[in-house]
């Protein structure tokens, strides 16, 4: 029997770069900065506990995120110097001519609540703006409910790409309301 392929990730756009808001302010010993060598384990931990369904080692950090040539930059939020939220930005410009692709986005469980999300996301779309992109585009699962509220809030609009993609954000939109 062959085995059911799972459906495609939900796929939203920021349809342009014009007023994306500012980096916003956080709390004592946070900040934001890009990747420094010596990330890695960090990074590596970040992504496995905000992706629960892959496991992430310092080796994949490397090969998913370090040596790619489409993965122009990695910024990361920090507290007190230690990489505990990440956003990547992309470029696939054979798939999204134009577009910015913001991909990776992860937040520690213990800095969670703090508007991490929100600073690796914009420091992320502004990079984009100054790369002079016309949009930004990314993919997202179903159950990442906190970070699609954030995409919605930054002007991410879902589009349907696969005949499932509909019913899905029905679903989702509905959930907010429970």
């Amino acid at each position: 029997m062959e085995r059911e392929s799972s459906p495609p990730q939900l796929f939203m756009r920021r349809p342009h770069l014009e007023d994306i808001p500012p980096m916003p302010i956080v709390g004592d010993g946070y900040g934001v900065r890009t990747y420094a060598e010596g990330d890695e384990k960090d990074l590596a931990r970040v992504l496995s506990d905000s992706f629960l369904d892959r496991t992430w080692t310092v080796e994949k950090v490397y090969s998913d995120l370090i040596i790619p040539k489409d993965v122009e930059e990695i910024y990361v939020a920090t507290f007190n110097d230690i990489a505990v939220a990440t956003a990547s930005a992309r470029f696939l410009p054979g798939m999204y001519p134009w577009s910015g692709y913001l991909h990776w986005v992860g937040v520690h469980p213990d800095h969670r609540g703090k508007g991490l999300g929100r600073m690796v996301t914009l420091a992320v779309m502004h990079h984009f703006k100054s790369a002079n992109c016309r949009d930004s585009v990314l993919e997202t699962d179903d159950f990442r409910i906190p970070a699609i509220k954030l995409y919605l809030s930054l002007g991410y609009q879902p589009e349907y790409h696969h005949l499932s993609h509909q019913q899905r954000w029905e679903n989702i939109i509905a959930s907010f309301s429970k």
